[in-house]
């Protein structure tokens, strides 16, 4: 097998275990840590399931970038690759401060408020939308999808920033459980069949 369609095959197993993190992501939180805000276990299994489906997602963001191809390939696997590390790191980090009790210490130093996790990675669904909508072997909805997803993703950031928990919670709830799983999903499978 070609060595990057290899390599896009695998982001495209990433790109599923980052549709499956997420809605692990959504079960703790909503289950668990929103019901108990002092249940520090569950916040740090919260946090590590946010940084292996950021861990994921760097494999899957670049997969995505390999397929496109090309500057514009290239600029989005840079893109989200970043954002997946910074976002991984601010898993791991809170994780750890939840374990060590630390779990006042919410603001994180790389990724603050969401900035990479939520802002950067709505920027990154939306570069990619545009480019899928140019492809004419896709279906529309795809890239409709993932536009939605980047502008969800893009108010997600905004409502963390002014602290607006109702608005949090909808436009969370529909990343973690709704359009992220699918747009992964759905990437998984694009990547996956992709000709060896």
């Amino acid at each position: 097998m070609d060595p990057d369609r290899a390599f896009i095959h695998r982001g495209g197993r990433a790109a599923y275990a980052v549709a499956v993190l997420s809605v692990l992501y959504a079960i703790v939180y909503l289950g668990f840590v929103r019901t108990d805000a002092t249940n520090a276990n569950a916040a740090a299994v919260s946090w590590a399931l946010i940084a292996l489906g950021a861990l994921s997602a760097a494999f899957a963001t670049a997969a995505v970038g390999a397929y496109v191809g090309g500057t514009i390939g290239n600029f989005i696997s840079a893109l989200g690759v970043a954002y997946a590390l910074l976002s991984a790191t601010h898993g791991v980090f809170s994780a750890i401060g939840d374990m060590q009790g630390f779990a006042d210490l919410d603001l994180s130093p790389t990724d603050p408020r969401g900035f990479a996790t939520f802002g950067l990675a709505g920027v990154w669904l939306i570069v990619v939308a545009r480019e899928l909508a140019r492809r004419t072997d896709l279906r529309p909805r795809y890239a409709q999808l993932a536009m939605v997803a980047g502008i969800d993703l893009l108010l997600l950031f905004v409502a963390t920033v002014i602290a607006n928990t109702p608005l949090i919670l909808v436009t969370g709830g529909l990343a973690s459980v709704v359009l992220g799983p699918v747009f992964w999903a759905m990437t998984g499978r694009l990547l996956s069949a992709e000709p060896s």
